[in-house]
């Protein structure tokens, strides 16, 4: 579970780097179908930190600037944290970057042809100075789940894309570290992993800025990322045992409490599973095994009865670590394009190098209409020195 130790309706988008000098970050508030991009909070351990910015150009990825937050990082923290998110807002794309080490949360604007440095944000009521802060955003709302602090904040995103503190951190079920986090397409739940508890998951009513806990509610085994149907009905949650998938899935209720969880495993598919995302027509459910580098493919049927929404479709191959690297683990997954299956995987991975210290890169993956994923020529693509990266975000994001 723990990676810490291994070791923008206009003008605005996203330039790629070309081979000759380094384009500026531009993003586009509304999917034009032209450009598709891709930014990871690097988390650099006990050094300044930074975000990269991809561009999905044809079957491969382009880098792009480098996002630099003015704080630090911790370098590593759980598989399911999200260490970045990106809001649309109006004709701007506003990007957040958490910094563990100096325990704040970096904020760029992206509008015309350039991402500008807004500030560095702090909750003196919560901390993610342990294994960090877990974001998500939903409208003019930023969530913030503090590792350190064991509890959640909650901002309003402003048109400038600065932030506003609107409910310091508070509202903490279970005595734990947040893991994965994630907020109702509706925008009326909030869901929260817990690492290294049981029970292991919760959920909040949002009303205005404030969180009223539902939970806890008990799981199967250990949680981390968690994904939530468009229609707001279901959290889908990946789970880790040390063994073969394991995925639970929890009905959400009118007032946001959830049902009952049902259990899938799946022994055809690789080790753990710590990380998901759903298709964007939510007929598949992609699975990264973080233990065994590959990436599991489920089949979703939302209307099935429990016990039957979820069946293993395949498995692919091992991902390629970077050239004389070894593959430590692989961890947050999301899909490129907001229709479909989605068009192409972006998974992180972490590699060992040849002194055994920790490396990441982004592992791009294309997703034919009836096969499984398949690795593109000239994956992955590397991120800077020291990154301890976990998750990502994709733009333009999902529809719901």
């Amino acid at each position: 579970i723990v990676m810490r130790y291994l070791d923008t309706i206009s003008t605005v988008l996203l330039t790629a780097i070309t081979a000759a000098a380094p384009a500026s970050l531009t993003l586009q508030a509304q999917d034009s179908g032209i450009g598709r991009y891709i930014v990871t909070a690097n988390d650099i351990y006990r050094a300044p930190n930074s975000a990269s910015v991809f561009k999905l150009v044809g079957g491969t990825l382009e880098a792009g600037t480098t996002l630099e937050t003015n704080g630090w990082g911790l370098g590593g923290t759980y598989y399911g944290t999200n260490a970045q998110a990106l809001a649309p807002m109006g004709g701007n794309v506003c990007v957040f970057i958490s910094d563990p080490g100096s325990d704040d949360i970096a904020s760029f604007v992206a509008n015309g042809t350039s991402a500008t440095k807004v500030g560095n944000y702090f909750d003196p009521s919560g901390s993610g100075a342990y294994l960090g802060t877990s974001l998500a955003a939903r409208g003019s709302q930023l969530f913030a789940g503090y590792s350190a602090s064991l509890n959640i904040g909650v901002w309003t995103i402003n048109s400038d894309c600065s932030i506003t503190l609107a409910n310091a951190a508070s509202n903490t079920p279970i005595p734990a570290p947040l893991d994965g986090f994630a907020v109702s397409p509706d925008g009326l739940t909030v869901i929260a992993t817990y690492a290294q508890s049981a029970p292991g998951i919760g959920s909040f009513a949002v009303s205005g800025s404030t969180l009223t806990p539902k939970g806890p509610y008990s799981t199967a085994v250990g949680t981390a990322g968690v994904d939530i149907t468009k229609d707001s009905h279901y959290a889908i949650v990946g789970e880790y045992g040390g063994t073969f998938p394991q995925i639970e899935i929890f009905p959400i209720n009118p007032d946001s409490s959830l049902g009952a969880g049902t259990a899938y495993s799946f022994p055809q598919g690789g080790f753990n599973s710590n990380n998901l995302t759903l298709s964007p027509d939510e007929t598949r459910v992609f699975v990264t095994n973080n233990s065994s580098g590959q990436v599991t493919t489920l089949a979703f049927n939302e209307q099935a009865p429990a016990g039957k929404q979820l069946t293993f479709f395949c498995i692919s191959s091992p991902l390629t670590p970077p050239p004389s690297n070894t593959l430590a683990y692989i961890s947050g997954v999301t899909t490129a394009f907001p229709s479909g299956k989605g068009g192409y995987l972006y998974v992180v991975e972490a590699s060992f190098t040849l002194s055994f210290s920790l490396e990441s890169a982004v592992a791009l993956l294309q997703i034919p209409p009836d096969t499984c994923p398949v690795e593109v020529s000239g994956s992955p693509f590397a991120l800077p020195a020291g990154s301890s990266a976990t998750t990502l975000s994709a733009y333009p994001p999902r529809p719901f």
